[in-house]
């Protein structure tokens, strides 16, 4: 019976039928490897010093995919379909026991080929069997192994204002006010200079030098400035 129907088609018919019975078998040897093999892993991140033993596999797996997720979305014309020189800046590893015994983490990620450097912060419960969420942010521009390159993260870019400040420059006498504190408001668009009586001019200079150099467009934001005496100690008063 098989026979005859197969017969009685057209050249067309049968063309069709071998070409979705093709097409059937594909999609199951795809469902069938996505089911039994292991996913593979986009990223490799070398660099985890003395920690490496603390760090557990499914949180180091979970960095991996959440960084490669955001290079992805992120990073225009990437090379390739992993990414095999991901390295934890040397000295930049921050781990911190809470009082619950739960483990949050924090490090510096250089990755060349991509010139691009992100801040990963994490953590993992107590018994190490659930990781917290993966955050991939940028640093500011100054901490950017590649700083001619824009990074953008998660949560902030390399323009984003909470990078830069805020910003103090201390006085030289022990609980003074600061000379310089900046202060700024993304969401009303604000920037808050306060200065004290001692230098006020020269302070204020060095201000405008600073918000110059940060890449955050300030067109938009306005800047406020506040000089006062309260707390400061000038030298002539010493």
């Amino acid at each position: 019976m098989l026979k005859t129907f197969v017969a009685n088609l057209s050249k067309g018919q049968k063309t069709f039928i071998a070409v979705l019975l093709q097409t059937i078998v594909i999609i199951l040897l795809i469902t069938v490897l996505n089911v039994f093999l292991p996913e593979r892993t986009h990223i490799k991140i070398d660099g985890y010093d003395s920690a490496e033993n603390s760090i557990p596999g499914n949180a180091k797996e979970f960095i991996a995919k959440n960084t490669w997720n955001l290079v992805q979305s992120s990073v225009k014309d990437i090379i390739g379909s992993s990414i095999d020189d991901a390295t934890i800046r040397e000295g930049t590893y921050r781990e911190t026991k809470n009082e619950d015994g739960s483990t949050s983490v924090e490090f510096i990620l250089d990755i060349d080929s991509i010139k691009q450097t992100y801040v990963i912060t994490t953590g993992w419960s107590k018994d190490k069997t659930t990781t917290y969420q993966v955050i991939v942010n940028c640093p500011s521009q100054n901490e950017m192994k590649y700083p001619e390159t824009i990074c953008h993260g998660m949560y902030n870019s390399t323009y984003s204002l909470d990078l830069y400040l805020p910003y103090v420059v201390n006085s030289p006498y022990e609980d003074a006010a600061p000379d310089i504190l900046i202060e700024g408001n993304e969401t009303d668009k604000t920037i808050r200079v306060m200065l004290t009586t001692c230098n006020t001019d020269i302070n204020r200079q060095k201000a405008d030098q600073y918000l110059q150099s940060i890449p955050t467009d300030l067109s938009s934001y306005q800047i406020i400035y506040d000089v006062s005496g309260a707390d400061a100690i000038c030298s002539g008063e010493l």
